[in-house]
């Protein structure tokens, strides 16, 4: 009796979490933004975004070269969506770098496992910003198993499996779940760094809402010249 007590008790917690989260969150948004990239941008054009983020990748190797490449990916995936999305416009506020079917996100773009920032800043007026403010949208180029096996020690208190195979993808990630759940740290570069622990319970997150989406590998070398970029 007390056993059957006690799994009512935990199945009526459970059922309040859940309820809270589906109130508090903002999957629903979240998910129009999702839906919306999937009716906007074709198979075409995905596959067109993996090989032109792939041969500026590619093209922007060696020491250095991360931060010129990210910023040229970075312009490249502003212009698409520009060009593609007629719901797109560029938004900086805050966080937000632009705004889809009139919701805020915050992009960044990884290659693989890595660590992202808020922003790259040590400016003390950032200090007492509201952190996680906007939702996040983080493009992956690269799939990849990020451990092999569970990191020796993790940082958070959620359970999952650090195994699993990070695909290259667009992901949608929920700043209410961010706040809860990331902690930020600092490094010489930036006081809102969020480790690849972090990164990764993000993109789990992500997948496990289905608010994904998956980039095709890339199928062409296509040639990165930066002459031909300009027009009047």
């Amino acid at each position: 009796m007390n056993t059957k007590l006690h799994q009512n008790h935990f199945d009526n917690k459970t059922r309040k979490i859940q309820r809270w989260w589906r109130k508090y969150t903002s999957i629903p948004s979240l998910t129009i933004v999702k839906n919306y990239l999937l009716n906007e941008l074709t198979p075409d054009d995905l596959q067109d975004l993996s090989n032109k983020c792939h041969s500026i990748t590619r093209t922007c190797c060696g020491d250095g070269a991360g931060l010129a490449g990210g910023t040229l990916i970075d312009m490249l995936l502003c212009n698409y969506f520009q060009e593609k999305l007629p719901e797109y416009k560029e938004h900086h506020l805050g966080e937000s770098d632009m705004k889809i079917c009139d919701i805020p996100l915050s992009q960044k773009k990884i290659n693989g496992k890595s660590t992202i920032a808020l922003d790259w800043s040590k400016n003390e007026k950032n200090g007492n910003r509201e952190h996680f403010s906007d939702h996040i949208l983080i493009i992956n180029l690269k799939n990849e198993q990020w451990w092999k096996k569970n990191p020796t020690e993790t940082k958070s208190k959620i359970k999952t499996a650090y195994n699993d195979t990070i695909s290259t993808g667009m992901y949608l990630v929920d700043k209410r779940f961010c706040k809860y759940y990331v902690r930020l740290t600092k490094n010489n570069k930036t006081d809102t760094l969020i480790e690849s622990q972090y990164l990764y319970l993000m993109l789990k997150r992500s997948m496990a809402l289905q608010l994904s989406i998956k980039l095709p590998s890339p199928n062409k070398n296509l040639k990165f010249n930066l002459l031909h970029a300009f027009s009047e």
